[in-house]
């Protein structure tokens, strides 16, 4: 229904999905779109929600080195040659993806934060995404990022680096304590915290929140740190007022907003 959004998963645990079938389903979806697809992948994190459906949740350990062959696995089959593949979890033998992404190459975006999995990011992504932090910490994650990015001779300036957070924006308090109690109707760890004191909560958290001038700011802040594109969660679907409240007060002010990567030392 759209023609110029683009639009992904962020992200697919790996543990939900077999990652051949996920190339294949990824590359119809790119060329259905007309080449607007971004594959998000990650290890998973969220137990109850595995015990919820009925789905294995295996070991952080295991759950990387998942991560790790899932991204050779959807690499190769989004290639022109048969595929071969001695993987632990998921090998192939002279496998052949079809359809092929209309993207060439499709971008893959992969989530996460430690050390192990941003070896797996520097070896295989496009993209790379960080959940809410400060930004000193984003530094430091970057550091990490880096330095695996050295380890596998890549330049980490042809990798995005993004961000996802979640959102509260309200033109003043009570607006943001309004929209607060509805956010603890979504987020049933956040129910026990007074509506009123939820907004504290959150900031400290690294949601992004405030007025649509204190969330410019603490984008333009995310943008000082190389962060290129901000993924803003936002849990009331139903809240177009949220919606065009960026649009119109947060979005004009960040147009002359360039990313950069300053100096780690």
């Amino acid at each position: 229904m759209t023609r110029r959004i683009r639009f992904g998963p962020l992200v697919c645990p790996i543990t939900f999905h077999h990652p051949a079938m996920m190339a294949r389903q990824a590359a119809a979806i790119d060329e259905l779109s007309g080449g607007r697809f971004e594959l998000g992948i990650g290890t998973g994190w969220n137990d109850r929600e595995h015990e919820a459906f009925g789905v294995p949740y295996p070991r952080v350990g295991e759950r990387v080195r998942r991560l790790d062959e899932a991204a050779h696995v959807i690499r190769a089959l989004w290639g022109d040659q048969p595929a071969t593949f001695a993987g632990r979890y998921y090998p192939l033998d002279g496998a052949m993806g079809w359809p092929k992404p209309l993207q060439r190459p499709a971008p893959l975006l992969i989530a996460g934060k430690g050390p192990k999995v941003l070896e797996i990011v520097a070896t295989y992504a496009d993209k790379w995404n960080t959940n809410g932090t400060s930004p000193d910490q984003l530094r430091a994650r970057r550091a990490l990022f880096e330095s695996a990015c050295g380890a596998v001779g890549r330049d980490p300036a042809g990798i995005e680096y993004s961000m996802m957070c979640g959102l509260l924006i309200g033109e003043n308090g009570a607006a943001l304590e309004r929209r607060a109690r509805k956010i603890q109707e979504y987020v049933p760890s956040r129910a026990s915290i007074p509506a009123a004191d939820l907004p504290a909560a959150l900031r400290a958290a690294h949601w992004l929140v405030g007025t649509p001038a204190e969330i410019v700011a603490q984008i333009r802040a995310l943008a000082a740190e190389g962060i290129e594109r901000v993924m803003l969660q936002l849990f009331d679907q139903e809240d177009l007022d949220a919606i065009h409240l960026v649009d119109e007060q947060v979005l004009p002010r960040l147009r002359d907003v360039v990313a950069t990567r300053p100096p780690l030392a």
